[in-house]
Formats: C-alpha cells, structure tokens, sequence
C-alpha cells in the first residue's frame, strides 16, 4: 500500500474504529468523573459516536497533505479543523433541531458555547500526536486487505448509510414532536411508536433540548 495513497476502505474502517471508540473513551471519562458508566452514541443501532469517526477522517487526510510543514502550522491546521467540526455539529444541532449534546458556555474564549479555545489547543494537540501514530494506523489498516474485510466493506457500507439516514430521521422526528408536530406518514408513526421520547432520551442520554433548559 503507498504510504500516501488514501483509499475508500481506510477511512471507512478508520470511521468505525474512531466512533467506535470514541464511546468507550466518553464512557471511561464519565466513569472516572462521575463514577458511572454513560454509552454516548450517536447512531439508532450499534455503539458509534460518528462526530468521533468524522474528525479521525478529517485528520488523517489532512495529516497526510500537512505531515512536511512546519510544527506550528500543522497544530494551527489540526486545531483549527477540530473546532470546525465541532462548531458545524453544533450548529446543526442548535439551529437544525433546537438541540444541544454539550455546552462550553462556562469555558474561556467560547463562542456560543459551541467551541472554546482549550478544546482549540486539545484538537491541535490531537492533531500533533494523531500525527505520530499514522505509521502504525498504515500497519494496522493493511489486516483490511485481507479477502475477509473486501467482502464485508459493501454490506457493512450499506448498514452504515442505512443506519446513519434512519438515526438522522429519528432525531429529526424527536425534535418534531418536541414542537408538538403530528406524523405526516407511516414512517413518523412507526418511529413515534417504536422510538418515543423515553427511548430517545436513554439513547442520546448527554442531549438536551434548547427551550427546557
């Protein structure tokens, strides 16, 4: 594999192993923190925070377009597209849905709550020591190449999509009933039958809506 070749195959498993992830590293800060266990997913089936799998991505092919600049320009880059993403994500959820799933309100140099500048040096350390590990992301990537994965990309691509546009509807239809807004098909009654408001809230357990705070 060319060291700076970027294939379909390596970011989509590099996705599933960050979102993946992600949820064991939120669950393990909020063990530590609060002394109980919190699976913060973002997905209707299967454990993945996808803002997680989102910003590997983003980082691994920037890391691969910056990786012969100089130190300060990359940790500008990486910080700069950490904080992106989060302001992106949180402004669709704020202006999309009348949601949030986290708040820097109380954090120095915030912007709306959305972003705040120590998570602006976190994501460019992120970026920095991201950065280091990608020799060994290479090695661990080349097990893809195995007949096995070939076979499962396509299916577990279609589960993925499927999955991701079913948890964008579901939400979607959270925020609307929130806004006492009736089902306008079958799709919005199975999903206000099968995924109410109890559900939702127990599965997006860190979301909020705006107005009952």
């Amino acid at each position: 594999m060319s060291e700076n070749k970027i294939r379909y195959s390596d970011l989509f498993w590099l996705f599933i192993a960050a979102s993946w992830f992600g949820v064991i590293l939120e669950g393990l800060y909020c063990l530590f923190k609060f002394g109980k266990w919190e699976s913060h997913v973002v997905s209707i089936y299967g454990h993945f925070c996808i803002i997680y799998g989102v910003g590997v991505i983003f980082y691994y092919i920037f890391c691969n377009i910056f990786k012969n600049k100089n130190i300060f320009l990359k940790f500008i880059t990486y910080a700069s597209l950490g904080t992106f993403v989060e302001l992106v994500c949180g402004l669709l959820l704020d202006y999309g849905l009348g949601m949030r799933a986290w708040s820097y309100e109380n954090s120095f140099l915030n912007f709306h709550g959305y972003i705040c500048f120590f998570m602006f040096v976190i994501w460019g350390l992120f970026g920095l020591g991201f950065e280091k590990i990608i020799p060994l992301l290479r090695k661990g990537l080349k097990i893809t190449e195995h007949k096995i994965f070939k076979i499962i990309l396509p299916f577990f691509t279609i589960f993925m999509v499927i999955n991701l546009s079913f948890t964008s509807l579901c939400i979607t239809r959270w925020s609307q009933r929130h806004n006492n807004k009736s089902p306008h098909n079958f799709v919005d009654r199975y999903i206000d039958k099968k995924y109410d408001d109890k559900y939702m809230s127990k599965r997006f357990m860190e979301w909020y809506f705006i107005d009952d705070k």
